[in-house]
């Protein structure tokens, strides 16, 4: 069973939310670790998951010049499959529409596209490179979001 705790840059569980973008991120998928941790640290929201007593899974949400962005999804590779990157794409959705959101944005990685359209994401614009990882925009009103 899951957990799901939410906690900003200066809770001690912070360096779980780090090990764990390392290791997808700049480890495995190759991002531009000098990138990875950037200005939007200090002031966002993050959202751990447990399985059990190990945090498995990490994301983040911030408000910029755009309104409220979700961003830094990332599952331990022994961990996925098992629904953990929809439980916290959700967790941090909701998250940012209690926060005030109309919208929520996120800069897909191109091979999850299909996996955010499901979750209700439309894609909004050209491909962008962020770390050196190819993404594509996408975003969800509140109004479909939530079936109004």
């Amino acid at each position: 069973m899951y957990n799901i705790k939410f906690l900003k840059y200066n809770d001690s569980e912070y360096a779980k939310v780090k090990a764990i973008r390392t290791a997808v991120f700049t480890k495995e998928q190759g991002a531009d670790a000098e990138c990875e941790f950037d200005g939007y640290e200090n002031s966002a929201d993050f959202l751990l998951l447990y399985d059990g007593g190990q945090a498995v899974a990490t994301s983040r949400v911030i408000k910029n010049e755009k309104g409220y962005k979700i961003g830094r999804i990332a599952v331990l590779k022994e961990y996925r499959g098992k629904g953990y990157g929809a439980v916290i794409v959700r967790a941090v959705t909701e998250k940012a529409f209690e926060s005030g959101a109309d919208k929520v944005y996120v800069d897909a990685q191109n091979h999850a596209v299909p996996f955010y359209e499901k979750l209700g994401f439309t894609v909004i614009g050209e491909e962008l490179i962020d770390r050196g990882l190819v993404h594509t925009p996408m975003m969800i009103e509140k109004e479909k979001y939530y079936g109004s």
